[in-house]
């Protein structure tokens, strides 16, 4: 008689030898599956810090490695490429909740999942991981029930939706109906359920639940989280890493300076960068992306660029003005330290962000669906948006107390008691 294992069952066979491998030095590893930009590594470097100094081994799944390099340099970080969603459909309807997000990125069917699940629980299994810290990685969440692996959320709001059904929406103003966002949460919860089953797992009554982690670690203010109702989570403050980077500078002349953070994918790059030239200011900008030869034809005396990421903190009492897509950490690290924005969302993660401190008169915004964005007369109001400017200060103010160190260390312990139960 012979005997048939399916892969589900090798995998996890495999992985209970390696946990037991590794029960001396527990292993923590770092996921992210979806979305874009430097945030996402940025915000752990420090916790990673935190971690390795502990004595903790510390592994990453990131969904995109270019630029590791520059974070964890000279850190004992083991990281690889994250399993993510590579084929399906493309969609003409503008995404309307956090389960349309997700149901673009593999949760259409049960097959596509499961494939996803399976990749990833292979991948934690070859880090012998002891305890994940989810960024923005939804299937990392089902990878880890399904191994039975103690799992947190790491992030921002976007990533952690309030524990309601339906999830809200995250186009307000299209107005769609709550019927309507049901419908797709429902699909979306059957194809895991279908997952969850067929590793016998117990079954989600609602989508939310899946964000029901061991310690929700919701890495924002009020202010700044994407969402506007929670009820019961807390907040931790928010994570960014300032101290990355090279210094920013700029000439001592007397003129206002300006940073920008942008990427060489924006599609209105090229007027943004000439607009420039109209601005009687001092201007470092960062590019993500671009080459030292594609920066000669914007460069002038008082506009000048920096290959490498900019060290935020080192802005602090210097820069009269950020400009940048609305990124969470390089928002909540230049607003703690008083500094006004200029917004140029590019996707809806940022679109949410940049609405909401703008209708709090927290920063100034470029419409994204502008196709001939008047950059030059933006940036000049901006400059001199004193309203802006006074609130900014005022919030500075109100969160002088936030120490992002005592923060980190409030998170390591609790990773520290979870891996001790």
């Amino acid at each position: 008689m012979g005997f048939f294992f399916d892969r589900g069952q090798i995998v996890g066979a495999i992985y209970c030898i390696v946990r037991e491998w590794v029960s001396a030095m527990s292993n923590i590893t770092f996921c992210w599956e979806l979305g874009g930009g430097y945030g996402h590594i940025a915000g752990f470097k420090p916790l990673a810090e935190k971690l390795i100094a502990k004595g903790y081994c510390v592994s990453a799944l990131l969904r995109d490695t270019s630029s590791a390099h520059h974070f964890f340099k000279e850190m004992p970080v083991h990281y690889m490429n994250a399993p993510i969603w590579g084929g399906g459909k493309r969609y003409a309807a503008p995404t309307i909740s956090y389960a349309d997000i997700i149901k673009r990125c593999g949760y259409d069917s049960k097959e596509s999942l499961l494939s996803l699940v399976q990749q990833w629980r292979e991948k934690l299994c070859t880090y012998g991981t002891t305890l994940i810290i989810a960024d923005h990685a939804p299937t990392a969440l089902i990878a880890a029930r399904t191994l039975k692996l103690p799992a947190t959320l790491f992030g921002t709001g976007f990533f952690s939706p309030p524990l309601v059904c339906p999830l809200p929406s995250i186009t307000p103003w299209l107005n769609t109906p709550p019927d309507f966002l049901q419908h797709i949460e429902t699909e979306v919860l059957e194809v895991i359920n279908s997952v969850l089953r067929h590793f016998a797992v117990d079954e989600l009554d609602y989508l939310h639940q899946l964000f029901d982690v061991d310690e929700n670690f919701l890495c924002t203010l009020p202010e700044l989280d994407h969402y506007s109702h929670r009820s019961t989570e807390e907040y931790w403050g928010p994570r960014f890493s300032d101290t990355s980077g090279v210094e920013a500078s700029w000439p001592r002349n007397g003129k206002q300076n300006i940073f920008i953070y942008t990427n060489n994918k924006y599609d209105l790059l090229d007027s943004l960068l000439l607009s420039l030239k109209g601005i009687d200011a001092n201007t470092l900008i960062h590019c993500a992306g671009m080459e030292k030869t594609a920066t000669e034809r914007y460069t002038e005396e008082n506009i000048c660029f920096s290959l490498e990421p900019i060290q935020i903190k080192s802005m602090e009492g210097k820069a009269d003005l950020v400009i940048c897509h609305a990124g969470h950490g390089t928002v909540a690290a230049t607003l703690l330290m008083g500094i006004p924005l200029l917004l140029i969302p590019t996707q809806l993660e940022q679109l949410l962000l940049a609405g909401k401190l703008n209708h709090l008169k927290l920063s100034n915004t470029i419409d994204i669906r502008a196709k001939q964005a008047e950059f030059g007369k933006a940036i000049k109001y901006a400059l001199n948006d004193r309203e802006c400017e006074k609130r900014v200060k005022l919030f500075a103010k109100h969160y002088q107390g936030f120490d992002s160190q005592e923060q980190l260390e409030e998170i390591v312990i609790a990773c520290d008691d979870l891996l001790r139960q």
